[in-house]
């Protein structure tokens, strides 16, 4: 069942146009760097930048059904921070906690994830030679069963009808609804803190953008879910939303506002665990943020992550 839909984005659109220049307009410009290469592309409008064609290829549809059930809710939030009102939002904690969670599981990170199980089987497949030889025995009897040709004929049995499935889609459909659903459910009781960034410094936005933090974690790889003991989302270049457990009683909602370090980390961990395209404000200057983060701009020093003016 292929998706009608096939512009898909990974990060939500409404997201990435809080980074524009102008988050009221609907078609402002966000800016870009890759950060592969480090180029600075043009600005662009939001709906041209953090999609794939076919993302989750396999019942796309509903499942962009399913990402606006958590996507639409949040305009009331943009609002309410557009207005710098962050505290008006405490009845809304469900609906961010939700918008976490989408953002963890429909990710280029989710989908990295993916694709290295499925070449982790296949190379497991193949390296079982036990396997491979006993299947063969079965089929063509003990002369034939340790032939080369054989053997990589018993392997492609077992991957093939995998394979195929792969191609429709369908197991990276149902593996990240499952995540997404699962990770929603976690996070039903955990509290809520907004973020407000100190004046002279703001947040850019990976493409990965929902980060895990735990102890001792890999910069450029996030936390598996229940390792983390926080997780961390930019909404606005102004405001970001951290969601974490609660340590009794019943949630808590809350505003603290960040110092110039928590800035600096949140925006050194969106650019290590970006695939592909770290995105901000036009005029922040944080394409030297990222450049320099690259090394590509000399050396790299915190001071110049939390940014909001060009050198």
């Amino acid at each position: 069942m292929t998706a009608k839909i096939v512009k898909q984005h990974y990060v939500s659109r409404a997201l990435i146009a809080r980074f524009s220049q102008d988050p009221r307009m609907k078609n402002g410009s966000v800016g870009q760097v890759d950060v592969s290469s480090g180029r600075v592309f043009p600005a662009r409008p939001p709906g041209s930048v953090g999609f794939e064609h076919h993302f989750v290829k396999f019942d796309g549809d509903r499942m962009e059904s399913l990402w606006a059930t958590v996507e639409n809710p949040m305009t009331d939030v943009f609002v309410a921070l557009l207005r710098g009102q962050p505290e008006s939002l405490r009845a809304m904690r469900p609906q961010v906690n939700d918008f976490v969670a989408l953002h963890f599981a429909r990710s280029l990170e989710a989908q990295r994830i993916h694709a290295d199980t499925l070449a982790e089987v296949e190379a497991r497949t193949r390296a079982n030679i036990d396997l491979q030889t006993r299947l063969a025995e079965l089929k063509y009897g003990l002369d034939l069963a340790k032939a080369p040709s054989i053997l990589q004929e018993m392997a492609d049995a077992v991957l093939d009808p995998i394979q195929a499935l792969e191609e429709r889609g369908e197991p990276f459909q149902q593996w990240i609804e499952d995540v997404f659903q699962k990770t929603r459910t976690y996070l039903t009781n955990f509290s809520l803190s907004i973020r407000p960034a100190p004046i002279g410094t703001e947040y850019l936005l990976g493409d990965c953008p929902a980060i895990g933090i735990a102890p001792g974690m890999d910069p450029r790889r996030r936390p598996p879910l229940l390792d983390a003991k926080a997780l961390i989302l930019p909404l606005t270049p102004r405001y970001a939303a951290m969601a974490y457990p609660s340590e009794r009683g019943d949630p808590r909602f809350s505003v603290d506002v960040a110092d110039a370090g928590f800035v600096a980390s949140l925006n050194r961990a969106q650019i290590a665990l970006a695939h592909k395209r770290v995105f901000y404000r036009p005029g922040s200057g944080h394409e030297v943020t990222v450049r320099r983060y690259l090394g590509l701009d000399g050396s790299w020093r915190s001071a110049d992550v939390n940014r909001t003016t060009p050198r």
